[in-house]
């Protein structure tokens, strides 16, 4: 019985061997590839792309035949199939499946179309011989004398038919390709296109009844009256034109403007109270595009005020529905999540309305490409709920043509998800870190495990938002603590890597995330473990470690090619700029550290920071209005400030800050006045806020008044705010904000 047992297992080793397929043998090679004569581009695309990777593997050019006359052959495209694999080809659901297919001495790559076999040959040379495109810049191209794959049938189906990691690599075609992402090709016009369609610069003035009735009165930047029948006759007239220009175009998006500020009008109104829902004038309104451009794909948002599904009304068959998660948290996945449950309703809802849906899901933190953003875990969770629920186009927003924490594992991990949401996520992350980081990957691995880690365990209470900032997060993940074990990790990582240029390349930009989150929590939260601010002689000081490492991140930055460190495309020089700023500010020796302070009227209590002593913490506001600023909706600042004696004033300064997008407006005026007895005070400086600059950009913008020998006890400080939003404003008629931050004397 034994002597049986083993011929099994000596037969069964043979069988293992005589089932690989040669495709290159140096000393002897009987390979060529077959591709048919009147072949796609794509195929001979295919053809010359494994002909390029074998040479590159070993140095032995295989010849490109239209027909078979060696040993081995691969062949490229379905007409090769025998009648069972096509077959089981057509029998897929969705035109780029693929199959690979080994028969004998033949290997088979064939897609349902041309730009399957192009799957396929980059499928085998990743998946059976190693190879490996990490960015838009770097390859792994393993050496092999002997280059052979094991017997395969394999059919090959994507989850989804439209595919997009939204990061660097959608833009670079082979990247794209390697990875299946699909192509905006199609896209005749794409998101928030009402302006587009309708500038409010051509049709305001002498149309304004087709433009949003809000609080009273028709915006040019809000959206559009949807009950209007001209503006809908104009609507198709100019979406008419545009599809004229590109005719070969499918999809054609006609959707809301990225702000609220929706129609407010009875007849709007109307359809909303019909529909159930402010979205179902969105649906009708592409409904009747849709019928008159039955051979077009209409798409339009569900998205902010819109996402709610609408009752009584159906998108038409040719109306594509997409559905964004701009609101969502990122620290447990969207179903095991309390503060998602409204979301997953209304995807469950939109989903019995229609198939046509591609969801927008955003995987990136905006306000800060650079900090950790750890939100793998919810990655696959996430994709396959849309996918349960009849998604049938996914949209990953990154950071785009930017670079972001992790973003290169992230864009792989991502691009695997969308084709089979069913694969081992961990095993992709740890075989990608393992290639992209040599001997840094135990060092760099650890520094994910612990940082997921942390997040994962208050994940109930903290929010992973995508407009956060590092600060945010210094009671999960970011602890200054945790900080500085992930720099002993990246430093780790360099040394273990030191003498290789490459893998310490990728080490530098990866940790230039930790580098800037330990730099950014240092300048917005006070600890006693992480500090910009050291004590020279009794006097604050600027911490020379902490600049050179300022100065090391902006290197590195460069080194590496991260020109970015948000969305509105801020730069690590102009960051290091308005620390040093900042920092420059915070050492001053204040003479209000001591002196009582009173508000005439209380802070909103929407942005708490403590009280009136915030304004002299030592803690400057950021460029962010949630933490560190002192708020005022619609009403002045006016503070007391009593000195407690009579002292000798040079100089008096503060910062406002302007962020006109979330109605954060300069005051109009500050006004200084002093006395000698705390009730009766004078004028004596006055400085005129410049609210001209439209521009959406947030600014930190200091105030200075200058006051040679003044020499009081008492002060009161006057920002009158211009109480409401201006007449230009998409918010006009509401209230407007001041925010105020570290008032320091000289």
């Amino acid at each position: 019985m034994k002597k049986y047992s083993l011929f099994l297992l000596i037969l069964s080793m043979g069988l293992l061997v005589t089932a690989q397929h040669t495709l290159v043998n140096k000393s002897q090679n009987q390979t060529q590839i077959v591709i048919a004569r009147d072949a796609d581009s794509l195929s001979l695309k295919a053809a010359s792309e494994l002909q390029y990777y074998l040479l590159e593997m070993s140095g032995v050019q295989i010849p490109i035949v239209h027909e078979a006359d060696k040993v081995h052959s691969v062949f490229i495209g379905r007409n090769f199939l025998t009648e069972q694999q096509t077959n089981r080809l057509s029998s897929a659901s969705e035109e780029e499946s693929f199959i690979i297919h080994t028969d004998e001495n033949a290997l088979f790559l064939a897609g349902m179309e041309p730009m399957g076999d192009l799957y396929a040959v980059y499928t085998l040379l990743e998946e059976y011989l190693d190879c490996m495109f990490y960015t838009v810049d770097e390859k792994f191209i393993p050496a092999k004398n002997t280059i052979v794959v094991d017997n395969i049938s394999k059919l090959y189906e994507p989850a989804f038919p439209f595919r997009v990691p939204h990061f660097e690599g959608r833009w670079d075609q082979d990247f794209s390709r390697w990875h299946k992402i699909s192509s905006f090709d199609q896209w005749g016009m794409f998101v928030h296109t009402f302006h587009k369609l309708i500038p409010p610069e051509l049709y305001f003035d002498e149309y304004p009844e087709y433009f949003a009735l809000v609080d009273g009165r028709r915006l040019k930047d809000g959206q559009l009256c949807l009950s209007n029948a001209g503006l809908m006759q104009l609507l198709i007239a100019r979406l008419g034109e545009e599809i004229d220009k590109q005719p070969e175009k499918k999809y054609w998006s006609v959707s809301q403007n990225d702000c609220y500020n929706y129609c407010e009008c009875n007849e709007c109104e109307k359809l909303y109270e019909t529909y159930g829902s402010i979205s179902g004038a969105y649906v009708d309104m592409s409904n009747q595009i849709a019928k008159v451009f039955p051979d077009k794909q209409i798409s339009t948002l569900a998205y902010q005020f819109t996402r709610s599904a609408p009752t009584h009304i159906k998108p038409h068959d040719n109306v594509n529905i997409m559905f964004c998660s701009i609101e969502c948290n990122r620290s447990q996945p969207l179903t095991e999540d309390p503060r998602s449950q409204g979301f997953v309703k209304e995807m469950k809802d939109w989903s019995k309305l229609t198939d046509n849906i591609f969801a927008w899901d955003y995987v990136v933190q905006f306000k800060n490409y650079l900090c950790p953003f750890p939100n793998f875990h919810v990655l696959q969770s996430n994709i396959q709920f849309f996918k349960e629920h009849g998604v049938n186009m996914m949209f990953q927003q990154g950071s785009g043509g930017s670079w972001s924490d992790l973003s290169d594992v992230k864009q792989y991990l991502i691009a695997k998800l969308l084709w089979n949401p069913d694969l081992n996520a961990d095993s992709v992350v740890n075989h990608f870190m393992s290639s992209y980081y040599g001997k840094a990957a135990p060092f760099v691995r650890a520094y994910f495990k612990m940082s997921h880690g942390a997040l994962i365990a208050c994940q109930e209470t903290q929010n992973l938002d995508i407009y956060g900032f590092p600060v945010f997060y210094v009671n999960a993940h970011l602890t200054p603590e945790l900080l500085i074990e992930y720099q002993t990790y990246m430093d780790k990582a360099e040394d273990a890597v030191a003498d290789d240029s490459t893998y310490l390349l990728r080490v530098l930009k990866t940790r230039l995330a930790i580098d800037f989150a330990f730099l950014d929590v240092a300048l917005n939260h006070k600890s006693d473990v992480l500090s910009w601010i050291t004590d020279e002689n009794g006097k604050s000081a600027i911490s020379q470690e902490m600049l050179t490492k300022l100065d090391r991140l902006v290197e590195i930055a460069e080194l590496t090619g991260v020109e970015t460190i948000n969305e509105r495309r801020f730069k690590p020089e102009a960051y290091q700029d308005f620390t040093i700023r900042k920092l420059q500010w915070q050492i001053k020796d204040n003479l209000l550290k001591d002196a009582h302070m009173q508000l005439e009227y209380e802070a909103s209590h929407k942005y708490p920071v403590g009280g009136v002593k915030a304004l002299t913490d030592g803690l400057l506001g950021g460029l962010d209005y949630r933490f560190n600023w002192m708020g005022f909706e619609g009403e002045d600042m006016i503070l007391s400030i009593d000195l407690k004696k009579e002292i000798r004033i040079n100089k008096l300064q503060m910062n406002f800050l302007k962020a006109v997008n979330s109605w954060i407006f300069l005051p109009e005026q500050i006004v200084l006045e002093v006395s000698e007895d705390g009730v009766n005070y004078r004028q004596i400086a006055v400085l005129e806020g410049d609210n001209s600059d439209r521009h959406y950009l947030v600014k930190s913008i200091p105030c200075i008044f200058d006051i040679p020998n003044t020499k009081t006890r008492y002060l009161r400080l006057k920002a009158i705010s211009m109480k409401t939003n201006p007449e230009w404003h998409r918010g006009f008629g509401r209230p407007s904000w001041i925010f105020i931050d570290e008032l320091i004397a000289e």
